[in-house]
């Protein structure tokens, strides 16, 4: 009898050590992208034109979780004339003679991601992103370039700019679907 007040502390105290929340990670504001995996294959646009899809998929944690922008984000710094109209920006290389050339930046290609909110109380976004890239053959059945590979980095809400990864070089004039993936 003594010991029943000792039996339902311990009860009490085991129920709950077993059912307390573990503390989330903690992440950075600033966004960490990580290369995952590119594929290209071939493609036809909606008017049945040949083309090249480059597809390519990388993940993303952010502690605030403020990735994205509405479609309504079109004034003030998102005004589609700004640098931030976008928020995933690429730097698209040519590889010549087996030297990297940079790409004409009139020719890069930057992506608007759309808006996410995390739910809940912890607000860190932890997520894969995934764009198509789509080169057009010419009048006479060529591509624009023969290898390349993009460097890339996006920016939150806050301007926090990510850190920058690459691909892996890709031969656009190979035919059919060749993936690459990299373990995490």
């Amino acid at each position: 009898m003594k010991n029943t007040g000792l039996y339902i502390f311990l009860l009490f105290f085991l129920i709950s050590v077993l059912t307390a929340c573990p503390e989330p990670n903690k992440y950075p504001d600033e966004p960490e992208i990580q290369f995952e995996q590119v594929q290209l294959k071939d493609s036809f646009d909606l008017l049945g034109n040949k083309n090249k899809l480059y597809k390519l998929k990388f993940g993303i944690i952010d502690g605030d979780g403020d990735i994205g922008l509405k479609e309504s984000d079109t004034t003030g710094i998102y005004d589609p004339d700004s640098l931030y109209s976008n928020n995933l920006f690429t730097e698209l290389y040519e590889i010549v003679n087996g030297d990297s050339i940079k790409v004409d930046s009139s020719k890069q290609r930057n992506f608007r991601v759309p808006y996410v909110e995390p739910q809940g109380q912890n607000k860190t976004l932890i997520a894969d992103i995934v764009i198509d890239i789509i080169f057009s053959f010419d009048g006479d059945g060529n591509l624009p370039y023969d290898s390349i590979y993009f460097n890339f980095y996006i920016v939150d809400r806050k301007l926090n700019k990510s850190n920058i990864q690459s691909t892996h070089v890709l031969n656009l004039d190979s035919t059919g679907f060749f993936p690459v993936i990299l373990p995490k």
